[in-house]
């Protein structure tokens, strides 16, 4: 299999790597205001009702269940003159646009349904550009470390992107009379600008893998038995299902703890410092990574971000330095949180090419990322259906009743599922070892893998 192990090039230039990554900053501008400022603009400002905007959410998701997999596969075998990663990009980056100017600047008097169909399409841009993009980063090296690095440069410039979703909300919110609207209409000026130029660089600095020398012909029923029987990927899935819950539920609710539980006035200065902190220990968690093996490095940052979870139960009015410094050291685990399991993923999808000869990388990252939409529909749902049914004024709320729920929801939730994951992440059992010796198969043309991992 000589032509799959001269296309899985083992040194990357880092012109290549950092070309990749940067796709990652205006994607990831997207995802921190659709968590912090979607529910306060469409609830506070246009009055539609919080239980509604969840259900809206979660809804949204199920849609994911039909073209996840359907972007998946078709991006392994659709082999257009453009290029079957690069012609998905151009796809995505149009949808997402879209999208984002429709969920982001909203007219007086729309009503749920156009909250529906609006965060639909920018879901649906995130399914067209994040799993092949994905599948392209995992295809451009074999290597273990590599692919870290790889993933590493990707969730750089995605925490620079949400760096950036900090500071034009807190540049806005420090105006007189500056609300959720004027901040979201900023930032789809910023997404609306970077995108297509992130997109163009990709497009023409990345090169398109090569198409697998085996194309089997597609079988769900076989596809779908060799994804369940592989266990680390399974294990993995089932980690960032658990992990995206938690971190989602608490990102949800952030604003509304922070202003009405702690008296933070701008949540936005807050993220600055937490996403400032994360960009600077990604080298470390990269090194560490290296070290201890991924899934200890993951494990790690699971416990730390538990732990800082679960301390904001014990804060009050006015606790907002000590609010700050929980957000911090939560802030520096989030790196790992971000970039280890794709690299993760990775090498599972090596498993598969093991034993078909083929490599999936579409499928294995259309499914992964489809279970992590479903933890991040029910991480942005559930936490606003439970403050619906106590009554919760989005505007701000002042009951104890109802900020001791809000209070559970933001601390001990989160905290309770992230524990959970780390719990799973520690089983984790494709270590660098074993997969070394997947890929020595793999390129040597062996027989199909029949070894359990």
């Amino acid at each position: 299999m000589g032509g799959m192990a001269g296309m899985a090039q083992q040194n990357v230039s880092l012109r290549t790597i950092l070309a990749y990554g940067c796709l990652s900053l205006p994607i990831g501008t997207i995802g921190l205001p659709i968590a912090i400022y979607l529910a306060p603009l469409y609830a506070g400002q246009l009055s539609l009702s919080l239980q509604m905007i969840g259900v809206a959410f979660l809804l949204a998701r199920l849609v994911d269940f039909i073209t996840d997999p359907l972007v998946g596969v078709l991006s392994d075998r659709w082999r257009p003159a453009i290029g079957r990663r690069r012609v998905w990009l151009v796809l995505g980056t149009l949808v997402m646009m879209a999208g984002v100017f429709l969920l982001f600047r909203p007219a007086e008097g729309i009503g749920i349904w156009y909250f529906f169909g609006a965060v639909s399409l920018v879901y649906f841009g995130y399914t067209l550009l994040g799993i092949p993009y994905a599948a392209w980063g995992a295809e451009l090296s074999s290597s273990y470390h590599t692919r870290t690095r790889i993933t590493s440069s990707a969730r750089f410039f995605d925490i620079g992107g949400l760096i950036i979703s900090t500071l034009i909300p807190a540049a806005v919110l420090a105006q007189a009379g500056a609300t959720s609207a004027d901040v979201m209409h900023q930032l789809s000026v910023f997404i609306l600008i970077a995108l297509p130029i992130a997109a163009t660089i990709v497009f023409f600095l990345v090169p398109e893998p090569q198409a697998p020398v085996v194309k089997t012909p597609f079988n769900f029923r076989k596809s779908l038995a060799l994804l369940t029987s592989n266990g680390p990927f399974a294990r993995i899935v089932l980690v960032l299902l658990i992990g995206t819950i938690g971190e989602v539920f608490r990102q949800t609710i952030t604003l509304f703890f922070a202003r009405d539980v702690i008296g933070v006035t701008n949540i936005g200065a807050v993220y600055f410092y937490y996403f400032v902190t994360a960009l600077i220990m990604v080298p470390f968690w990269l090194w560490l990574a290296q070290r201890i093996e991924k899934h200890r490095a993951l494990t790690l940052a699971f416990i730390i971000i538990a732990i800082t979870n679960g301390s904001m139960f014990f804060l009050g009015e006015g606790q907002e330095l000590a609010f700050i410094a929980l957000f911090v050291i939560k802030g520096a685990c989030y790196g790992p949180v971000l970039m280890l399991p794709p690299a993760m993923i990775a090498d599972t999808v090596d498993i598969d090419t093991a034993k078909t000869k083929d490599r999936q990388q579409g499928l294995f990252y259309a499914l992964a990322g489809m279970i992590q939409k479903i933890g991040y529909a029910l991480g942005a749902s559930l936490p606003l259906i439970i403050l619906g049914m106590v009554d919760y004024n989005s505007n701000g709320e002042t009951s104890p009743a109802a900020l001791s729920v809000l209070t559970l929801c933001y601390s001990i939730v989160p905290g309770v599922l992230v524990l959970a994951a780390a719990w799973l992440t520690i089983g984790y059992s494709l270590t660098e070892a074993r997969h070394l010796e997947i890929r020595k198969q793999i390129d040597a043309d062996g027989p199909p893998l029949e070894k359990p991992v």
